[in-house]
């Protein structure tokens, strides 16, 4: 329980110092805000998903834009975290370190 308190708070942290906007009803718990408040996304990271991540990304009211697995396109992780995301493109999401995180074919 503490992981997913702490999870919970760094998300909020994340959303208020990036000026995100509302948090639209019906978005799942552990989704967050990746972006300039201009042109983001809510994204919720799921489960790994062989080499990669099953990932769902919802535009700024709430509606689903895309779903499926994403695979890293740079350096190796174990584990994608919000505060890593900076941004999405339209189809992949960029990391902080250079890394993309593309639509599995």
């Amino acid at each position: 329980m503490g992981r997913s308190v702490s999870f919970v708070a760094l998300a909020l942290a994340v959303l208020i110092g990036c000026g995100a906007p509302s948090r639209p009803a019906g978005l799942p718990e552990g989704a967050f805000w990746a972006g300039k408040r201009s042109n983001g996304a809510f994204v919720l990271i799921g489960a790994r998903d062989g080499l990669g991540w099953q990932l769902k990304i919802y535009d700024r009211k709430g509606a689903l834009r895309a779903e499926g697995a994403y695979v890293l396109r740079g350096m190796a992780k174990a584990d994608i975290v919000p505060e890593e995301v900076v941004s999405y493109d339209g189809q992949a999401l960029h990391l902080s370190d250079g890394t993309l995180l593309i639509p599995r074919r």
